[in-house]
């Protein structure tokens, strides 16, 4: 009788012992923020969180909070350092706003990318890593992978149509908070005006701006062309989705979960990245239907233009050489 007794109590002290390993080692759900409206990056977000689910045994769960729930870009990747959030799903382009990542400026330095398929060379190659590093380090985050093609930014406006940039004098257009395409739509004579993009269409419908600049599938999504009148196809910018991690949230994850991370990113991306060209596409019907027009501007003139306007910016927004390292990206 006692031996039984015994034996029962080892194995309660067992079970209660497994009960706090397991409770040790429970993941908490991570929180993901993005700034784009949710109808447009939120499929993406999701899918992600799934892949991720399936691959870990529903160990790793996120939530994703659109639209700037959790802050604008500075304000996310402060966070990624201080801990008020755990991930970040964004433009690869914003890279510049991180800690010690100036020389990413040159990212959205219009027309850097000759095209999508130069773009993503460049984010597969030694170059990308060789920039990435250091600013990883510096600003406290892991980059867990890249998610998605992003089409390439378009230029909207309410009142004006825009056939080269003589066209866009005193324009005020939104931009997204980083210093190259500030400086460059200076250059072409607009007035950049950032605002959130969470507060956008608001500022659009008011106007505070005449337009902004995002790919066709932004337009569309957040139904933009219900503001707005001409979009003129300037393809100026080209980037994609990537997905960021807090450092020590990334430390303290197994190496099976770290490897379930970048899978589930790179599982995302064959998803997404075809997904997201397709929806491009029939958002330009969607905004031709919705009364838009769709204009082809002189791209010649805005090459031109830009090129005049970013050769200054070497030694400066960017470390000098950047520029022409990522151009000779094969």
């Amino acid at each position: 009788m006692k031996s039984i007794r015994s034996l029962l109590g080892i194995a309660a002290l067992s079970s209660l012992s497994l009960l706090t390993l397991g409770h040790v080692q429970a993941q908490p759900t991570l929180r993901m923020a993005y700034v784009a409206p949710p109808p447009v990056w939120g499929p993406i977000a999701e899918r992600f969180a799934k892949e991720v689910a399936d691959r870990t045994q529903g160990q790793l769960k996120i939530q994703s909070f659109g639209a700037g729930q959790l802050g604008n870009l500075p304000q996310n990747y402060a966070g990624l350092r201080t801990g008020q959030i755990d991930m970040m799903l964004a433009d690869t382009g914003t890279l510049a706003l991180a800690r010690d990542g100036k020389d990413f400026n040159a990212l959205f330095a219009p027309y850097v990318f000759r095209d999508n398929a130069h773009f993503r060379a460049f984010i597969q190659s030694d170059t990308f890593r060789q920039m990435l590093a250091p600013v990883e380090q510096a600003a406290g985050f892991k980059y867990v992978g890249y998610v998605s093609d992003r089409p390439p930014r378009q230029l909207t406006t309410s009142n004006r149509k825009v056939m080269t940039p003589d066209d866009m004098k005193g324009l005020k257009v939104r931009v997204p908070e980083t210093p190259a395409i500030l400086e460059v739509m200076k250059g072409w004579g607009a007035s950049p005006t950032p605002v959130p993009a969470a507060e956008l269409y608001l500022a659009m419908k008011q106007g505070l701006v005449d337009g902004q600049d995002n790919g066709f599938d932004a337009i569309a999504g957040a139904k933009y062309f219900e503001v707005q009148k001409y979009a003129m196809k300037i393809d100026y910018i080209q980037s994609g989705l990537m997905v960021l991690m807090a450092a020590d949230k990334w430390a303290r994850l197994s190496p099976t979960q770290q490897k379930a991370m970048t899978d589930a990113a790179a599982a995302t991306e064959q998803w997404a990245s075809p997904m997201t060209w397709e929806v491009a596409e029939k958002s330009i019907a969607t905004i031709k239907a919705s009364g838009m027009e769709v204009v082809e501007p002189d791209l010649a003139a805005f090459r031109r233009a830009a090129d005049s306007i970013t050769t200054g910016f070497d030694g400066q927004l960017w470390s000098k050489g950047t520029f022409e390292k990522i151009r000779a990206v094969k």
